[in-house]
């Protein structure tokens, strides 16, 4: 077994140090899982109350249908940190499942902050009985330079980028 050896730091090094390493971890910020702390939502109240939908909806399984339906879409992200995200595009189809028994659906979101795999689940509250949706940002797939420099070579809108990289995910 080889020893521990032991190196002296003067303070000037440990603050270099500390300081690389949060600029490393502000750089990398998206290579983890980034809690929502709250997300804005758009809908067509009148195309809901057609479709049989109340508002506010009385389940998940409710808000996900909508969701999927394209009745609702995400419009901003929220970080715990304070770090909005302005959606452009979110394709609700899952391009994957995760967690225990495949409870987490996972989605892509383009946002001016780069394309993203949201995950979503549902949640249960610990300050009240109830379950609530849960929303996060599993990782970032492209920054705002890839995406644009992609959409340029390609001449694809929003929409067309995002129904591309969800043909590639899923092979559909």
């Amino acid at each position: 077994m080889t020893p521990i050896e032991w190196k002296r730091i003067n303070p000037d090094e440990l603050i270099r140090d500390i300081e690389e390493s949060t600029r490393k971890a502000a750089e990398n910020k998206y290579a983890f899982q980034t809690g929502l702390k709250d997300l804005d939502f758009d809908y067509n109240l009148e195309t809901l109350r057609m479709r049989g939908f109340t508002v506010p909806f009385q389940t998940i399984g409710q808000a996900e249908q909508a969701l999927l339906w394209r009745l609702i879409w995400p419009t901003s992200l929220i970080e715990y940190d304070g770090t909005e995200h302005e959606v452009m595009t979110f394709h609700p189809q899952p391009v994957g499942y995760s967690g225990f028994m495949g409870c987490v659906t996972h989605s892509l979101a383009l946002t001016n902050l780069g394309l993203f795999d949201v995950g979503r689940y549902p949640g249960v509250r610990t300050e009240a009985p109830g379950k609530c949706w849960q929303w996060f940002l599993h990782c970032r797939l492209a920054v705002p330079e890839q995406v644009s420099e992609w959409q340029t070579d390609e001449q694809l809108d929003n929409e067309q980028f995002i129904n591309s990289i969800y043909r590639a995910i899923t092979g559909m």
